[in-house]
């Protein structure tokens, strides 16, 4: 008997932990389970702006930075300018046949006059426009006294020596150079030697042979050097075929008077 009462007592208890159990259940039910947070994405690396980055300051609070100290550069030497200066002398270089008197009296600058860029131009000018010259150049150089000294270095135009004139057989010697003359062509020997004469006096001759009837004739002027500073003018003439309507018999008597 004894043992049934406690049997029951022990359901009895049971029961009474199950409800209480159950009632606390049902006013506090667990939290549902979160799921673990994702891992946030990672952050692309941008390239570094070497204008964003400012360089740390290597100086200590309360110090100054000094600026860095360059070496100090030697003062340029201003370039001497003979503007204003005197002229203490001229000179002239590389003539052989035009007297110094003559290349003097060309220009209007004198010794004891102040340098001047207008005037030395107007005689430079001078000089080139005179026609015996190939070249000019003027040269400066400081005088040992002071001032300076003004040095023309010239080129002559080279003399002509002797004319041919080749294979021409309708014109004398003395028929070309009485035409030259008529012309004014101004190409002789001990002339100085300029290119637009021998052109002036090549068309002259080819108009001359075209008057004798050679009116396909050809005049080619050739320049040969003679050492040191001289020159031969050679016309190649090419009389070419004759044209009928030039046969005349006056021409005829005046190349016969002219043969003798």
């Amino acid at each position: 008997m004894i043992c049934y009462r406690r049997a029951c007592l022990s359901i009895a208890l049971l029961c009474f932990c199950a409800a209480v159990a159950s009632t606390a259940w049902g006013q506090n039910p667990p939290a549902p389970q979160q799921p673990a947070p994702a891992p946030p994405p990672a952050q692309e690396t941008k390239p570094q702006n070497p204008f964003e980055t400012v360089p740390e300051s290597q100086t200590k609070p309360g110090q100054t930075q000094q600026p860095p100290l360059e070496t100090p550069k030697p003062a340029e030497q201003p370039k001497v300018q003979p503007g204003g200066q005197v002229i203490e002398d001229i000179q002239f270089r590389g003539q052989r046949r035009v007297p110094v008197d003559t290349m003097r009296a060309l220009i209007s600058t004198k010794k004891g006059d102040i340098y001047n860029e207008e005037d030395l131009h107007r005689d430079f000018m001078a000089l080139w426009n005179s026609g015996h010259f190939d070249d000019i150049h003027l040269e400066t150089e400081p005088a040992p006294g002071g001032g300076v000294i003004l040095r023309y270095i010239i080129t002559e135009r080279r003399v002509v020596r002797s004319i041919k004139y080749g294979r021409a057989q309708m014109l004398t010697v003395s028929e070309i150079l009485d035409r030259f003359k008529e012309r004014k062509v101004g190409l002789s020997v001990e002339s100085q030697y300029d290119p637009n004469k021998v052109q002036h006096a090549a068309v002259v001759i080819k108009e001359y042979l075209a008057e004798r009837g050679r009116q396909f004739a050809t005049v080619q002027p050739e320049v040969r050097q003679i050492p040191p500073s001289s020159l031969e003018v050679f016309f190649n003439v090419n009389e070419g075929p004759r044209s009928r309507s030039a046969r005349s018999p006056l021409w005829a008597i005046k190349r016969s008077a002219n043969a003798t």
